[in-house]
């Protein structure tokens, strides 16, 4: 798979500025980060975003539709509690803290699309506590456990993380065909046919 350029034009401008950001950042001294764990995170991070761009055009959504994917993991709310838990470092309250913000403010994770204990708007149509989670959103999703799979382990191949995390993920029925339609055109028949999803275990 080809890098898109257009990751160039949307970041690499601005990577300096954020570096020299974060490392006088207060959060910093209150979470005993380094600038090399500071660096070490960035790099991690926007390494992973490059592999989503390309992930997302092999699987047909370009730059343009995911170009704000992940920001806010740049922003003081995610930021230096994501580089404090990198490789191990720790921190676990304020990572969580910071997880939760991501996934309530980043519509490609399954979780933005649940109901807390079934408290959803009259006239809402949830299914296992969700609602339809749209096919572009869902797409990124993909492609975004692809780029993670791809700079977290070094190898595009998602078999292994689908079959352990797949009984956790819980979605609304249309999107669970959705995906295991995109997951199957991708070559997981095995994971699509032999894994099911949280709702439907229970």
């Amino acid at each position: 798979m080809e890098q898109q350029p257009f990751f160039n034009v949307c970041f690499s401008d601005h990577m300096n500025d954020h570096y020299g950001w974060a490392t006088s950042h207060p959060l910093k001294e209150h979470l005993k980060l380094t600038d090399n764990q500071i660096a070490e995170y960035q790099d991690s991070l926007i390494a992973h975003i490059r592999y989503v761009y390309e992930a997302a055009a092999f699987i047909g959504i370009g730059g343009a539709v995911i170009q704000d994917h992940d920001q806010s993991k740049f922003g003081e709310d995610e930021f230096f509690a994501y580089a404090k838990h990198h490789k191990g470092g720790g921190a676990p309250e304020e990572f969580s803290k910071a997880w939760l913000h991501h996934i309530h403010n980043n519509p490609h994770h399954w979780n933005y699309w649940l109901f807390a204990d079934g408290h959803s708007p009259k006239g809402t149509t949830v299914e296992n506590g969700a609602v339809y989670m749209p096919i572009r959103y869902s797409m990124e999703m993909v492609a975004d456990w692809m780029g993670a799979s791809k700079a977290y382990t070094g190898d595009w191949d998602m078999m292994k993380w689908l079959f352990e995390n797949m009984p956790r993920i819980r979605l609304h029925s249309k999107t669970a065909d959705d995906v295991r339609g995109l997951l199957d055109s991708l070559g997981y028949a095995d994971v699509v046919y032999g894994q099911r999803w949280a709702h439907e275990i229970e």
